[in-house]
């Protein structure tokens, strides 16, 4: 038993001795100071935002950031493409007539879901001259020829010509665009095309390159010399104003707002009236709504009044507040049997003087069939002053590319007074070498 005691005793120290020393505890007050390892911060990538089309600042931005034709490279698209590069001018120009209706052109074809290069199409087609005629006698913004415009419900009457109008005229243009787009397998280049020379020219065009084998596409196509440049002169366009930073071209900016409203017009309304009650010159309501062929709106038809944006609702106001028998400051009165001048003026609540004001009138003698202007409220004098202006008489020669209205600023006369001086309307359509009276 001692003998197995002492075995234990001999095993208990020499495990006692192979054991590994332990580190004595730190003291209680002793600080252990943590080890800190960094973490670089993490990298966050800024993806640029993308605006919405109407968060633009700028209309010609907000047409960049849509363009979807591609442009190819093409000898007629550079030569264009030249040639607008070479005029930096021009844009300005055009961004200068186009400021009252871009937006709304911008706003129509964004509803259709339709390409946004058309809106660059009136460029191409009326340099956005609303009062422009070409030698076909195609008129207005979009360049309707009557036929196509009454093909799509566009009016033209004694009052109106819808193919000046901007509402009728884009209207009608964009719906022209659908049909060729859906006719010619949609592609749109042939559509725009054939609103340059005519569905059924581009129609037969394809037509004799299908049966020969060969490619539909618009630069396939055998087509007279004015649409193989119409159609390149839209592509460039578009191509200096997508890269247009990169080309040091600029396209003076336009509001991405509205210019104008519509007012709707239920009765026959004087456009001086509503322009002394909205607070603008006549000539400036004149210029936006270049559908009116004189200063009045359309007898028992609604209209849609274009009216800077700012003074739409104080027009809105006065219209319902004011009777609209009292809308109209004259109207056209044809003398019959047993008419007086003092019966007229009876008639229409309105004084001999005026009449006779009005119309240029030295005595008191009218015949039957003559057509009297009668004043009916608020005559004022001033207004009519333009009409029987006494000056220096011009005669200019209407040259190519001619209008009333760059005819009226270049001689710093009103489009009323040239149509009152020349008795024309202001729908008329120009001839080359037509003389024009105006007087100074």
């Amino acid at each position: 038993m001692k003998k197995l005691t002492l075995v234990c005793v001999a095993f208990v120290l020499a495990a006692c001795q192979q054991t590994p020393q332990q580190e004595a505890p730190p003291e209680i007050n002793e600080v252990i100071e943590p080890v800190v390892v960094e973490t670089p911060p993490p990298v966050v990538v800024i993806e640029p935002k993308v605006l919405a089309p109407h968060e633009h600042e700028d209309v010609w931005q907000r047409i960049r950031s849509q363009l979807s034709i591609e442009v190819p490279d093409q000898p007629a698209v550079k030569k264009w493409k030249k040639y607008y590069l070479s005029h930096p001018r021009f844009m300005a120009t055009i961004s200068k007539r186009a400021e009252p209706y871009l937006h709304y052109i911008v706003e129509e074809i964004e509803k259709r879901n339709m390409p946004l290069e058309l809106a660059l199409l009136p460029i191409v087609e009326s340099a956005y001259l609303p009062y422009g005629v070409s030698h076909k006698s195609a008129v207005g913004l979009w360049q309707f020829m009557p036929a196509s415009a009454k093909r799509f419900d566009v009016r033209i009457n004694k009052w109106f010509d819808g193919r000046r109008d901007v509402i009728e005229s884009t209207n009608a243009a964009l719906s022209y665009f659908e049909f060729f787009h859906d006719t010619f397998d949609e592609d749109w280049l042939n559509a725009v095309a054939a609103f340059n020379s005519g569905e059924g020219r581009v129609g037969r065009a394809i037509a004799r390159n299908r049966k020969a084998g060969k490619g539909t596409d618009f630069w396939s196509l055998k087509l007279p010399s004015e649409t193989n440049d119409f159609v390149p002169k839209l592509l460039a366009i578009a191509d200096i104003l997508k890269h247009h930073e990169s080309l040091d071209y600029e396209f003076t900016p336009i509001v991405n707002t509205a210019a104008v409203e519509f007012v709707s017009v239920e009765n026959q309304l004087d456009l001086e009236l509503a322009a002394q009650w909205s607070g603008i010159d006549v000539s400036r309501l004149q210029q936006l709504n270049p559908g009116l062929n004189f200063l009045v709106t359309m007898p028992n038809q609604s209209h849609q009044l274009v009216v800077p944006a700012d003074k739409a609702p104080v027009l809105r106001k006065k219209l319902s507040q004011t009777d609209p028998k009292n809308w109209m400051r004259w109207l056209e009165y044809k003398v019959k049997s047993g008419d007086s001048l003092s019966r007229i003026a009876a008639k229409h609540d309105t004084k001999i003087n005026e009449i006779k004001q009005a119309n240029d009138l030295n005595s008191n003698r009218i015949y039957i069939g003559q057509t009297l202007t009668i004043p009916l409220v608020d005559f004022d004098k001033s207004m009519w002053l333009s009409s029987t202006k006494k000056g220096r008489k011009v005669v200019h020669t209407v040259k190519s590319g001619d209008n009333l209205w760059d005819i009226g600023r270049a001689y710093k006369v009103s489009v009323k007074d040239i149509v009152r001086w020349n008795r024309i309307s202001a729908g008329s359509i120009l001839k080359l070498k037509q003389k024009l009276t105006i007087i100074q």
